[in-house]
């Protein structure tokens, strides 16, 4: 199954030695993503799309916690594997 895998994307075996990358640029950009979302919001006023209350920021905020989900998710199995595996 991973021969296959490694077979129709062979860029999957550079991802994974540069894992720490990978993980290091999605985390920069969740934290420009919370800046966006939950910090300048704030600064927004009434009527504005960057507004809290706007039905777009609404949407984006859940959108980030799903991304978060899925980082923290990947990095506890990528992480979680490597420790019971070695």
């Amino acid at each position: 199954m991973v021969a296959s895998a490694v077979t129709a994307a062979p860029w999957l075996v550079v991802m994974s030695r540069h894992k720490h990358l990978v993980f290091a640029a999605s985390a920069s950009l969740l934290i420009v993503n919370y800046w966006l979302v939950v910090v300048r919001p704030r600064q927004c006023e009434p009527g504005e799309l960057c507004h809290v209350d706007s039905p777009s920021m609404r949407l984006n905020r859940r959108l980030f916690v799903v991304s978060a989900v899925v980082f923290v998710f990947a990095i506890v199995l990528t992480y979680g594997s490597m420790l019971l595996l070695s």
